[in-house]
């Protein structure tokens, strides 16, 4: 059995966006004399020009604004200091974010009872990825962890897929992965003969949310993680 990790297992989308906003926030509060609206909109812009793992979107964000003539910052603006203060924004506002959906612990706790094996198949940097696994506490509660960056393959290239089949010496036929999206999570484990679990959790790439239309279609839909145990029943 094996899982995405953001919005699948914890509310990604909810911790990023407090996060993103307690940047902004904490910049503001130590002088950054930009309206709050205007940098978090610039900073949103900035997420999806330069992809949500890159490491200097509030440096890019500070460059962006120093050229920005509407704004005029002073010539003595130091960005490594509004960069810090976002940073410290950044990382007090997240912990308090870091918690699994409710029914995720009692699901893996159940899967270890029957013997059944857990993986977590993720995309993103290792060391950002890990911070997550930690504060969320799944190290104990997997078996284990593949991360895309540390093989150098990303979602939705299936080889990440097939990587993990290898490895582990498995059959496709004898995994189920549950994400929240069709796009990385349920169109490349499709292609390697995975059978899908689209979970449903109401963040930002839940089709129900989105109302995008695919053309690939998960083998099964959850609301609820638990309810995984129906499906399971059906191929033991």
């Amino acid at each position: 059995m094996a899982f995405d990790l953001d919005d699948t297992l914890f509310n990604g989308t909810l911790l990023v966006e407090k996060a993103r906003n307690a940047s902004v926030q904490m910049m503001i509060n130590y002088g950054l004399p930009v309206p709050e609206d205007y940098a978090t909109q610039m900073l949103n812009e900035i997420v999806l020009e330069f992809g949500s793992n890159s490491e200097f979107h509030l440096d890019n964000l500070l460059i962006r604004l120093q050229n920005d003539p509407k704004i005029q910052l002073s010539p003595n603006f130091n960005i490594n200091k509004f960069v810090a203060a976002g940073v410290m924004g950044y990382h007090r506002e997240k912990v308090k974010h870091f918690h699994l959906f409710k029914d995720v612990a009692k699901t893996l706790q159940k899967l270890r009872e029957k013997n059944i094996r857990t993986a977590i198949i993720t995309d993103g940097s290792p060391k950002k990825q890990y911070e997550k696994i930690l504060r969320l506490k799944l190290e104990n509660l997997v078996d284990e962890i593949v991360i895309s960056d540390e093989v150098a393959v990303r979602k939705p290239h299936p080889l990440l897929f097939k990587l993990f089949l290898n490895k582990f010496h498995l059959q496709p036929n004898e995994v189920i992965y549950i994400g929240d999206r069709i796009d990385k999570d349920i169109t490349p484990a499709k292609k390697v003969g995975i059978i899908t679990v689209l979970i449903h959790r109401g963040t930002k790439y839940d089709p129900n949310i989105t109302k995008e239309k695919f053309s690939v279609k998960p083998d099964f839909h959850l609301n609820n993680l638990y309810d995984l145990f129906s499906i399971i029943e059906k191929y033991i």
